[in-house]
C-alpha cells in the first residue's frame, strides 16, 4: 500500500498517512501523523500474506504483544493496536534517525562507537529475554535511531515468548539466513544463545565493515553459515581491544555451548565506551550570567543568577565522612518518549522530584546525588559525560511517555564505570491515580539500589502531598517549568495546581520559586512581593525544606541577610551535608560584611566533600570578588585538576587571567574551555582576547560565531560591530550588527528598563549609529542609575569620545580611573585612543 493508496481508504479518526518508510517479508511501515497529540507516529500495517494470512495474522498480534510487554528504553515503544477499514495496524514510536546498518562503513566503526551500539542494543535484547520473549530476528536494519540518538531495537514480528507455541512449521527455520544460528537453520529451537549469535554477526559486520559471509549466493551462505570456519574478528581489525574482539568471536561461535549465556555477560566482556564521550557531546549554549556584561569586561561564567539557580534545586547534595568514600548518583535527564513537546516540562520535573527523592536518603546510605543544577550547568546528558564531569559511580537514567490515559516510566540503574545496567523497573500510572506517582517512585527507586522503601508522602511533613491527581500532574510540569527557567508557564500550571487543590503547599512553595524567578529576571519588585507572600503560606501550610530554601533565597535577595543566613543555617541544622547551602550561606556572609567567616564557611564545606570541584570554583569565585587573585588562581587550578574536561572552570582562569592582564594565558584558557564545549561565553572571551591584541578580524569571527550560537543576545552582535568597525572594509557590516544590537537591547530593556549593564552598551551602539541625541540621553540615564559604576563610567567615556563631546568624555575617563578601573584596558581600547594619548 502506497502513501497514497493508504489515504485512499476512508479517513481515519486519528492517524494520517504521510509517506511509507519501509517494507519487509511480513509488514509494511509509513510515517503518520497522530492528529490527537499532534506527534509523528510510525504505523505497521500486514502485507498481503495470501494462503498464509491467517498465520500472518496471528503473528502480527503477537508482536503487539510481545512488545507490549517490553517497555525500555532501548527497545521502540508501542503506542496502540488499531485498526484501520478491517486491517490491524500498529502504531509505534517514529524513530528518524536511520537504521544501524546505514552506520557501516569500510574499516569498521572505531572501538568505542561498537561499544556504544553493543550495549544500546545489547541492553534492548537482555532486556526482552527476562521478559521470556526471543527476537529472532537481530540484525543491523533492526536497530533504529531515536531523533536524540538513542539505538532501538525494532521488528519483534518473529518474537517468540518462550513459553508460547511456534508459529513456523516442524523443521523450519526463521529469521534473516546471514544473522542465524547454525542450530536454527538446522531446525532447531531458537533460544537465548541464538539470538546472541545474531548480535555477534551484527557487531562482526560493523567492526569489519562487510559481511561476516562472503557467499554470492543462497546455498554457498548455508554452506559458509554450517561448516566454514569463522575468520577471527582481531585477524581483520588488529587495533580492537583484546577482549571486545574475543567477546564477538566467543557469540559468532558455531556451536552453541560455546556461546555466552546471557547477552549481559557478554556485554561485560565488550567492556565500556568510556573514551567516546566527546562524539556524542552537544553545543547547547550555558546558561551562565555573566559577571559582567559587554566586550570590555570579560564575562566570569558564575554570578548571583547561576548561584541562585543552583541553590533552588530539591536535590542536595549531601556528604557521609565514613570510612568508606561515598559513591556519587547522578539522575539523568529523562527521555521524551513519543517527542511531544508537550511532555517534556514534565520529563524536567520528574528528573528534579527522582533527585530530591534520593537525596533525602542520600547521607544515610552513604550516597552523594549530584544536584541536577549542577548538570544542567555542565550540559551532563550521558553516563560517560557524568562520569567524566563529577566522577560519577552510579547513573539513573529514565524514560517517560504519556498519553490520555497513561504513564509509562522507565527507571534504570547503571554502573557509570562499566556502562553495565544493573537493574530497571517500569512504573505504569493511570492518568487518575497521578497522586499515587511519588510513592510508586519512592518503592521503586529503593527497590533499585537495595534501600528498601523510600519514604511515603505520609510519612513527610502535612502539606507536602496531595489527594489530587490532577493538582500533582500540573505540580510536575511547575517543577520543569521552573528548573528550565521559564517562570511564566510555571507560574500558570502551579496556580492551576493550587486551584484544584488549595492546601498543596509543595506547590505552593515551588510557586514562590517560579515568582521568584520571574522577579530576577524581569527586576520588577512586584514578584518578589508575590514569592515572598506564597513562601510564607507554604511555610505556614507545612512544606518542610523547600519553603526553608525559598525564604533563605528571598531574605537574602532582598538584602535581609541576618535572617537569611539564620534560615541557611537551619538548614544545615538538618542537612550538615548540604554544600549547597555552605555556598549560599557564604555568599550571604559576604553580602553582610563578613569575609572571614564566608571564607571558613566554603571551605568547611571542602572539607565536608573533598574533590567536589564545584566547591573549589565557589572559592576562586570568592576570591576574585575580594580582589584576591593570586588565592583565586590558586582554586581554580583546583578545580581544573578536579575538572579537566569542564568549560565552566577554564573560562573562569581564562577571565582572571585577563583581568591579572596575563592575555596569553587568558588566550590558552579560553581555548580551552572551547574546546570542552563549543559555546558562546567562549566565543565572545576570546573575541575580547584578541580584539586587545589589536587582531580584529580573529576578534570578528568568533563575534560572529558568538551570535550564531546565541543571536537574542545584543551584546555578542555589538561586540560583532566593535570588531568589525576597526576593519575599514566592513563598516557597513558594522553597522549592521550594531543596528541589530540596538533592536534586541531595545526590545529588552521595553522589558526590564532597570537593567543598568545593557543600558550602557544600548547607548554605545546608537552612538556608532550616529543617533548621537538618543545615545547621550541613554548613557545619563545608565549614570544616574548607578553614578559610581566604574564600568558605566568607562563606557560613558566611550560614548562621548564616539559623539565628539571630548570635555565629557574625558571627564568620564578621569572619574572610571578614580574608581579603580584598568589603566591597560583603558589604554588598548580604540574608542578613547584620542583621548588617552594626551
Amino acid at each position: 500500500m502506497s502513501a497514497s493508496a493508504a489515504n485512499e481508504r476512508a479517513p481515519h479518526p486519528h492517524y494520517e498517512i504521510v509517506e511509507e518508510c519501509g517494507h519487509g517479508g511480513m509488514g509494511v511501515v509509513y510515517k503518520a501523523l497522530d492528529k490527537r497529540l499532534n506527534r509523528t507516529v510510525a504505523l505497521k500495517f500486514l502485507r498481503d500474506s495470501g494462503s498464509d494470512s491467517a498465520e500472518m495474522v496471528k503473528r502480527f498480534r503477537r508482536e503487539a504483544e510481545s512488545i507490549a510487554a517490553l517497555n525500555h528504553p532501548n527497545i521502540a515503544t508501542l503506542y496502540e493496536v488499531g485498526d484501520w477499514d478491517g486491517e490491524p495496524f500498529l502504531a509505534m514510536e517514529f524513530l528518524p534517525g536511520g537504521s544501524l546498518a546505514a552506520r557501516r562503513r569500510p574499516g569498521g566503526v572505531d572501538a568505542a562507537e561498537l561499544q556504544r551500539y553493543a550495549h544500546q542494543l545489547g541492553d534492548g535484547l537482555h532486556f526482552a529475554h527476562t521478559r521470556g520473549i526471543l527476537h529472532r530476528d537481530v540484525k543491523p536494519a533492526n536497530g533504529m535511531f531515536s531523533e536524540h540518538g538513542t539505538l532501538k531495537l525494532v521488528d519483534f514480528g518473529l518474537a517468540k515468548p518462550s513459553d508460547s507455541e511456534d508459529l513456523t512449521h516442524s523443521g523450519a527455520s526463521v529469521g534473516t539466513l546471514a544473522y542465524m544460528a547454525p542450530e536454527l537453520i538446522r531446525g532447531e529451537e531458537a533460544t537465548v544463545r541464538s539470538d546472541i549469535y545474531a548480535l555477534g554477526v551484527t557487531l562482526y559486520e560493523l567492526a569489519a565493515g562487510h559481511s561476516m559471509f562472503s557467499a554470492k549466493n543462497l546455498m554457498t551462505l548455508v554452506d559458509q553459515v554450517l561448516k566454514a570456519p569463522r575468520v577471527p574478528l582481531n585477524s581483520v581489525r588488529t587495533d580492537l581491544p583484546a577482549p571486545l574482539a574475543d567477546a564477538i568471536n566467543r557469540a559468532v561461535s558455531p556451536n552453541p555451548e560455546d556461546r555466552f549465556a546471557s547477552v549481559s555477560e557478554l556485554l561485560e566482556q565488550i567492556g565500556s565506551p568510556v573514551d567516546s564521550v566527546a562524539s556524542t557531546r552537544s553545543m547547547t549554549v550555558p546558561r551562565h550570567k555573566p559577571y559582567a556584561s559587554g566586550r570590555k569586561k570579560l564575562y566570569w561564567s558564575v554570578g548571583g543568577l547561576f548561584l541562585m539557580a543552583a541553590a533552588l534545586t530539591l536535590g542536595y547534595f549531601r556528604s557521609h565522612p565514613g570510612p568508606r568514600p561515598a559513591q556519587v548518583m547522578v539522575v539523568l535527564p529523562f527521555e521524551n518518549l513519543g517527542g511531544d513537546p508537550a511532555n517534556q516540562a514534565l520529563c524536567d520535573g520528574l528528573q528534579e522530584t527522582v533527585t530530591g527523592l534520593l537525596s533525602m536518603v542520600a547521607t544515610a546510605h552513604n550516597l552523594l546525588v549530584v544536584p541536577s543544577s549542577e548538570l544542567r550547568r555542565e550540559h551532563v546528558r550521558t553516563i560517560a559525560e557524568a562520569r567524566r564531569q563529577f566522577k560519577a559511580d552510579l547513573a539513573l537514567t529514565g524514560s517517560a511517555q504519556k498519553t490520555a490515559d497513561y504513564l509509562r516510566l522507565n527507571l534504570n540503574l547503571d554502573d557509570a564505570a562499566s556502562m553495565g545496567q544493573r537493574d530497571t523497573r517500569m512504573i505504569p500510572v493511570k492518568a487518575s491515580e497521578t497522586a499515587d506517582l511519588q510513592d510508586k517512585l519512592a518503592e521503586a527507586l529503593g527497590s533499585l539500589l537495595g534501600f528498601g522503601p523510600l519514604p511515603r508522602t505520609s510519612e513527610r511533613p502535612r502539606g507536602e502531598t496531595t489527594a489530587s491527581s490532577a493538582a500533582y500532574s500540573l505540580y510536575l510540569l511547575g517543577v520543569g517549568e521552573v528548573e528550565t527557567r521559564r517562570p511564566d508557564s510555571a507560574i500558570g500550571n502551579l496556580q492551576k495546581a493550587l486551584h484544584e487543590d488549595p492546601h498543596f503547599a509543595l506547590a505552593r512553595a515551588k510557586l514562590a520559586e517560579a515568582y521568584f524567578w520571574k522577579s530576577l529576571l524581569t527586576s520588577d519588585p512586584k514578584w518578589l512581593a508575590l514569592a515572598d507572600a506564597e513562601v510564607n503560606r507554604a511555610a505556614e501550610a507545612g512544606a518542610g525544606r523547600e519553603a526553608l530554601m525559598a525564604q533563605a533565597m528571598i531574605e537574602k535577595a532582598t538584602g535581609h541577610f541576618q535572617s537569611a543566613i539564620r534560615l541557611f543555617g537551619k538548614i544545615l541544622e538538618n542537612e550538615p551535608g548540604n554544600v549547597e547551602a555552605y555556598q549560599l550561606l557564604a555568599q550571604t556572609l559576604a553580602s553582610a560584611g563578613h569575609p572571614v567567616e564566608a571564607e571558613t564557611t566554603l571551605r568547611k564545606a571542602i572539607a565536608l566533600r573533598p574533590g567536589y570541584w564545584p566547591l573549589e570554583n565557589a572559592l576562586g569565585n570568592f576570591y576574585v570578588d575580594r580582589g584576591d587573585f593570586r588565592n583565586a588562581e590558586q582554586e581554580f587550578t583546583k578545580a581544573a585538576a578536579l575538572a579537566p574536561n569542564s568549560e565552566l572552570i577554564f573560562s573562569n582562569l581564562g577571565a582572571l587571567y585577563f583581568n591579572m592582564n596575563r592575555l596569553p594565558e587568558a588566550e590558552a584558557n579560553f581555548k580551552k574551555s572551547l574546546s570542552n564545549g563549543p559555546s558562546a561565553l567562549a566565543h565572545a572571551n576570546l573575541c575580547a582576547i584578541y580584539f586587545y591584541q589589536g587582531n580584529y578580524e580573529e576578534a570578528a569571527a568568533h563575534a560572529l560565531a558568538s551570535t550564531q550560537m546565541q543571536p537574542a543576545n545584543p551584546v555578542n552582535w555589538g561586540n560583532l560591530g566593535d570588531a568589525r568597525w576597526q576593519i575599514p572594509a566592513q563598516k557597513e557590516a558594522a553597522r549592521e550588527a550594531f543596528d541589530h544590537a540596538v533592536q534586541l537591547a531595545g526590545a529588552q530593556l521595553a522589558i526590564n528598563p532597570a537593567n543598568v549593564r545593557l543600558r550602557k552598551s544600548y547607548a554605545l551602539y546608537l552612538a556608532k549609529l550616529g543617533r548621537t541625541r538618543e545615545a547621550i540621553t541613554q548613557i545619563g540615564m545608565a549614570l544616574k542609575q548607578v553614578p559610581g559604576d566604574r564600568y558605566v563610567q568607562f563606557y560613558a567615556a566611550r560614548v562621548f569620545a564616539v559623539a565628539g563631546e571630548t570635555d565629557r568624555a574625558l571627564a568620564a575617563l578621569s572619574r572610571c580611573k578614580s574608581l579603580g578601573y584598568s589603566e591597560d584596558e583603558l589604554d588598548r581600547e580604540p574608542d578613547l585612543a584620542a583621548l588617552t594619548k594626551r
